[in-house]
Parts: structure tokens; C-alpha cells; sequence
């Protein structure tokens, strides 16, 4: 990727996101694909951001990555001025102690932490399980002294992330709160960018949404789609990457980072764009790996398919590890292959691209 491109990636993940409050990340993306396209990119009544590409074709193509991170919401106040949460999202209540955290209220940040017990005071016992594993045996500390003070900073129904951003790694790996999914809704921008600005135009339509809430259900995803109505959907969210715990890859696929994409094979997605997919990766010298996914997925690749008719839907991932963490890592790489298959496979598509199985 260009310079230009990795430092608004890094500016993406360094802005909060949280389930519900993706306006700021929206604006982003719908400003840079105005500034590299000329298009100008659209914010439904849902919080969605949609650009569109329409070439006069009979079929739409939607790309789509959510725009959402796991996060916090303020709960209660208590007599003293702690502050509790509640969950946006799939936390491992765990790993909030000790951290720092953004609240995000109408008249900008208020700074806390999750304060832990200092190990003087605890028992040799109670040293073995530091962290409380419900978030209302753990308050949050944004130096109020009692509860006026704390209702003059913050009020209830506030997200809330931990304070961590971009850290580089070797190489071109990266960690960072929230990849899950802003380096997919990233990469499908790309991609969307790349392919409206081609020389050689698409032969189908396109549709790039970046979407909300899929944290709390695939909100966004569902509703879009809905919308959208696309005959073909490609889905980039992130993948379990099995490279550190290896046992962990008889369950979730031998997937690890720098080989490319992980894409999808399972019932729900379409034989014939995967098939597609891997013969443009082959064509192409593009990497991408291959994951087994044996149900309905927590993906808003499962949203297009079951909206509106259903369309013929491919999922896509970028390798990730340490999932719903505050350090998430990802590498670089795999963010560009993904945006690169996803362009060549889209140019290899038109209005005659069989979609329907055999016929009787």
C-alpha cells in the first residue's frame, strides 16, 4: 500500500468507532472517497455510509465492511463518582482491568481507567484471578469525587473505548484497538476507490457500504442490504488467525497472518464466486487461504444473503489475531491482498456472470 493510504488507515483505527457512534469513522471514509473519486458518498438515517457507482448494468454488486468496534456504555453513577458500563459488543470483561479509557459525551472526552486492586491488600489466592469477570464489579474511575461531579462530566447511554491506537510491529504487521472490522470496511473502500478510478470501468454496478452496529446483531448489514437490494455481495470482516495458539486451528481453520485473505467456503456463500475468486487469485498471483465456515456466520455476509431476496454472497476476511482485544494484530499485507483480489474479481464480472445452479 502507499504511504498515504497505511497513515489514513492508522487514522481510521485511531478514531473511535463504538457500536451506535460510527459517524466520526463514516465521515472518513465518505470524505476520502470524495476527495479520491469526486463521488459523493451518502449517511442514511441508520448511520450507514453508502457510495455509489452506477454504470448502467443490470446487476449491482454491494462491498461492504462494518465500520463498528466492541466498546463500552456508561450504565450508573454511584454516590461516589464511579462510573459503570455495560457491554457494546462481544468484550472479555477481563481484559478492561488496568486500562484507560475514552469516554465519549457531547462536550468531548472524559478520561478514566478501570483501576485494580492493588496485590499488597489481596491474599496469595486472590493474586491468581486479579480481573472481576462482570463490568459491574468493575468501575471506572474518571476522578470524580461524588455523584454531581461525575453527572457533570458524563451521563448515561455514552460509549465508551479503550484508550490504545496504532502501534507498528515488525515488519508490516501493526497492532491496535478495534481492526475488527475498520481494517475490512478499510479495505473494501480501497477497493471501491481502485475500481471506479480504473481506466478499464466495471461492467457492473457498484455499491460500497460501510455499516453500523453489526457488534449488537449486524444491524447495519441487514438494513442496508435491505436497501441495497444487490444481486452480488462481497463481505470483508476480520478471521481468527490460528498462528498463535496452533491448537486452535483444528477448530477455526489454519489461517495465519501474511498469506493473504481467508476466504470463506461454506453453505451459505456462492460455489461459483468463490470459484471465481480463487481462479482470479491464481491468475493473478494474488495470495488468499481458504477457511471452512459450516453455518450461518456472524457476518454481514449472512445479512445480504438473507435480506430482501437474498444475493449471492462471498465473504472474504482478513487474518487477525487476538480478536475483540486491545491489541489486535493484523498484517499490512493481507489488508492490500484482500483490497486486490476484490478488485481484479470484481472487473472479472458482468451481467452474464452464471449465478443460478444447473437447472432441471
Amino acid at each position: 500500500m502507499e504511504a498515504d493510504e497505511i497513515e489514513f488507515l492508522k487514522r481510521l483505527i485511531e478514531t473511535p468507532t463504538p457500536t451506535g457512534s460510527e459517524s466520526d469513522g463514516a465521515l472518513l471514509l465518505g470524505r476520502w472517497i470524495k476527495e479520491k473519486t469526486g463521488i459523493q458518498p451518502t449517511i442514511d438515517v441508520h448511520g450507514n455510509l453508502h457510495a455509489v457507482s452506477d454504470v448502467g448494468a443490470r446487476r449491482t454488486v454491494m462491498l461492504e465492511g462494518h465500520g463498528d468496534e466492541i466498546g463500552y456504555m456508561v450504565e450508573y453513577i454511584d454516590a461516589q463518582g464511579f462510573v459503570y458500563f455495560q457491554a457494546l459488543g462481544g468484550l472479555v470483561v477481563p481484559l478492561s482491568a488496568a486500562e484507560r479509557i475514552r469516554i465519549l459525551t457531547k462536550n468531548g472526552v472524559v478520561n478514566g481507567v478501570m483501576g485494580t486492586r492493588p496485590p499488597h491488600l489481596m491474599k496469595a489466592d486472590e493474586r491468581k484471578s486479579v480481573a472481576a469477570n462482570e463490568l459491574k464489579s468493575m468501575p471506572c474511575d474518571i476522578g470524580a469525587s461524588s455523584y454531581e461531579e461525575a453527572c457533570g462530566l458524563v451521563s448515561v447511554g455514552d460509549p465508551a473505548v479503550v484508550d490504545t491506537g496504532w502501534r507498528p510491529l515488525a515488519g508490516t504487521r501493526v497492532s491496535g484497538r478495534g481492526f475488527d472490522d475498520r481494517c475490512g470496511t478499510f479495505a473494501m473502500c480501497r477497493a471501491f476507490i481502485q475500481l471506479v478510478t480504473s481506466p478499464e470501468s466495471p461492467k457492473v454496478n457498484l455499491h460500497y457500504v460501510s455499516s453500523v452496529c453489526e457488534e449488537i446483531g449486524l444491524v447495519g448489514g441487514r438494513l442496508a442490504s435491505y436497501a441495497v437490494h444487490p444481486d452480488i455481495g462481497i463481505s470483508c470482516d476480520v478471521a481468527f488467525a490460528g498462528d498463535v495458539q496452533r491448537e486452535d486451528a483444528k477448530v477455526i481453520g489454519d489461517v495465519v497472518l501474511g498469506k493473504g485473505g481467508a476466504l470463506a467456503v461454506g453453505p451459505i456463500y456462492h460455489k461459483g464466486l468463490r470459484e471465481h475468486f480463487l481462479a482470479t487469485a491464481s491468475k493473478k498471483g494474488i495470495p488468499v487461504q481458504l477457511r471452512g465456515v459450516p453455518k450461518g456466520a456472524g457476518n454481514n455476509g449472512w445479512a445480504m444473503k438473507m435480506e430482501h431476496g437474498g444475493a449471492a454472497v462471498v465473504q472474504i476476511a482478513v487474518p487477525l489475531r487476538y480478536m475483540h482485544s486491545p491489541v489486535e494484530v493484523i498484517d499490512l499485507k493481507d489488508v492490500e491482498s484482500v483490497s486486490e483480489l476484490v478488485v481484479a474479481s470484481v472487473m472479472g464480472l458482468d451481467d452474464s456472470f452464471p449465478l443460478l445452479p444447473e437447472q432441471p
